[in-house]
Parts: structure tokens; sequence; C-alpha cells
């Protein structure tokens, strides 16, 4: 059984040294391999991972594990069954070379989704903020896609539908495994403090597959999410495996879809 943690870890919690390397054992556990080998301080990354891996399972993260809270339960909860030993698609494969997939597909720049799509608000950070563009406030929907709630904008949310449709049919056995660390989410991309990341106006989505998110950067992609790429390629999103910077978890509303969404908002 895994010892407890003695007080809360994260923001706002006492942090602990001991409750705080604990926290990010289990982290690492459940994929947030940035956090390893475990320092037991409490910093920015150690609390965004908290928020990520809450974002699994509530559209509220707090960044804060308590003990035997939700957050707790749910870090725990592959204690005798670690993720990797449940589920045959969170095997690591090298990211396939960028001519192999995306065909015809291209990510979209910032100064294109502004142009095309507008101002998600008039300031951002690194922290989620809310969209505050009452034109694009108005087209943002929470739905049901397979197994997870999404918030986004709402024709990125009906061709996620149409891609989860057809993964669904095509590979069911891990179609039940996919989750999500989040859609709606406006700051600005990892690393800038000038470029909005896509999440700003709902029309990106990340995946976790059985509970465990891919580590962005290292290369090396979930073999489940190398199988749905084709799915969303064929529904005109782009798969972040392709950046500079690989980012697996990553499927965005490529540049020609998000091109033709102006003439059906409100």
């Amino acid at each position: 059984m895994t010892a407890s943690i003695a007080k809360s870890v994260g923001q706002g919690g006492a942090n602990n040294k001991d409750d705080v390397a604990l926290v990010q054992t289990l982290l690492v556990q459940h994929g947030f391999t940035s956090l390893a080998p475990p320092a037991g301080v409490c910093d920015k990354e150690t609390i965004q991972a908290i928020e990520s891996f809450q974002r699994q399972f509530t559209k509220l993260p707090d960044g804060r594990v308590d003990p035997n809270g939700r957050s707790w339960r749910h870090l725990v909860a592959f204690e005798h069954h670690p993720p990797s030993v449940l589920s045959p698609f969170l095997r690591l494969v090298s990211r396939p070379a960028a001519n192999t997939i995306n065909h015809g597909i291209h990510p979209v720049s910032d100064a294109f989704m502004k142009s095309t799509l507008g101002q998600p608000r008039q300031s951002y950070s690194s922290d989620c903020q809310p969209l505050t563009d009452s034109r694009l406030k108005r087209n943002v929907v929470v739905a049901r896609i397979g197994n997870f709630r999404v918030q986004g904008l709402l024709p990125a949310v009906d061709s996620l539908r149409e891609v989860f449709a057809d993964i669904g049919r095509e590979l069911p056995d891990l179609a039940a495994q996919i989750g999500t660390a989040g859609m709606l989410c406006c700051r600005y991309r990892r690393g800038s403090a000038t470029t909005i990341s896509n999440h700003s106006w709902g029309t990106a989505v990340d995946l976790t597959i059985a509970g465990v998110l891919d580590t962005r950067g290292d290369n090396k992609v979930q073999v489940g999410l190398t199988l749905i790429c084709p799915i969303f390629n064929r529904h005109g999103w782009y798969w972040g495996a392709a950046f500079p910077t690989e980012d697996g978890m990553h499927f965005e509303a490529g540049k020609d879809l998000v091109a033709s969404w102006p003439a059906v908002l409100k």
C-alpha cells in the first residue's frame, strides 16, 4: 500500500518535502516523467502536472492534492496495476518521421487564427484564463466525446465527435481508453511569452490513454496515438508529433478545416 501524504501538496498546500516527493513519484507513474527524479520541492511544474492530471476527471482543477481527497484517490488508483501493464496502447515508439504523417494538412499560425476567428482575449499568461471575446463565447459548447467531456469551439467539437465516431468503429478497444487533458485554455504556448496556444480558441485537444499523458519533447509517442493519427488526419486535424518539439498528446484543427468555420459561427 502506498503511504499516504500527511498534508496537502500543490497550490496553497503545506508542501512538506516527503509529501511532495510522494505525489511527484505517483505523477511520474502516470506519465509526467519530467518530474523524475522526484525532488520533493513543489515548483510551478509540479502544480501544472497536478492540474493536467486533474483535468482527466474534473473540469475545475485546483492544482492541489489533499490527503484522502479525490485527486489522491485517482493518483493511487493504479497502485497494484500500473497503466503500462493495463494497456498495450501505452507502449512507447519513436515518433514517426514528419513526412509520414499529416499529409496535406498544415498547422495554423498565431496570425492566421487571429485573422480567421478573432482574438480570444486581450491579455495572456502561461496559465489558463477565461475566453472573453463575445462572438467566440457564443460558439463555445460543452459536449461528451467518447468517454470524456470537452469544452471547445462548436465546429471543432462537432468535427471531434466525427473523429471519435470513426475511432469507436475502427479501434473500439483503444477508444474505450482515451481521455482528455483539456481543450479550451486561453494561454501562451509552452515556452513562449508572445505566441498564443491554439487551445485559446478551443480548437485543439490534448489526449490521454488509460489516464496517462504522453510526455512532450522526448521524441517518443504512445503507440495508441500513432493508431488514431490517420483518423484525425482524415478529418483535417494535425498531429503535434510533427512539431519541432514533439507533442504527441496534441491534436489541433488544421488550416483548411479552420478556414471553413467562420461562416458557421453565430
